[in-house]
């Protein structure tokens, strides 16, 4: 997590304590200096590995700053909805991330 990101401050606060599975589900580049990376997770605490459900979607917007650096410039978190997934996996399977194929 990078100073000031908008994760540092979740974990700062009401998930203090908890830990973040995000495994990434894909990544598209618009340009040398913005990306924009969806990932499956949850939090979790104590010595499980992961949690036994993903129940978010998670949408990170990166940009490259003049230093090199990959910066989180936007983050947003949404429940999943298992039914729309498979619904729009079966209509058009373009929409299946790579990673879950």
């Amino acid at each position: 997590m990078t100073p000031g990101s908008p994760e540092r401050a979740l974990f700062k606060g009401f998930v203090k304590g908890t830990k973040l599975a995000d495994p990434y589900l894909a990544i598209r580049f618009y340009g040398p200096t913005t990306a924009i990376v969806t990932t499956r997770g949850d939090t979790y605490k104590g010595k499980v590995k992961k949690p036994a459900d993903l129940s978010k979607t998670q949408t990170y917007t990166l940009v490259r700053d003049t230093d090199g650096q990959w910066r989180i410039a936007a983050f947003h978190n949404t429940k999943r909805q298992r039914v729309m997934e498979r619904v729009s996996f079966l209509f058009d399977g373009d929409t299946k991330p790579a990673a879950e194929k």
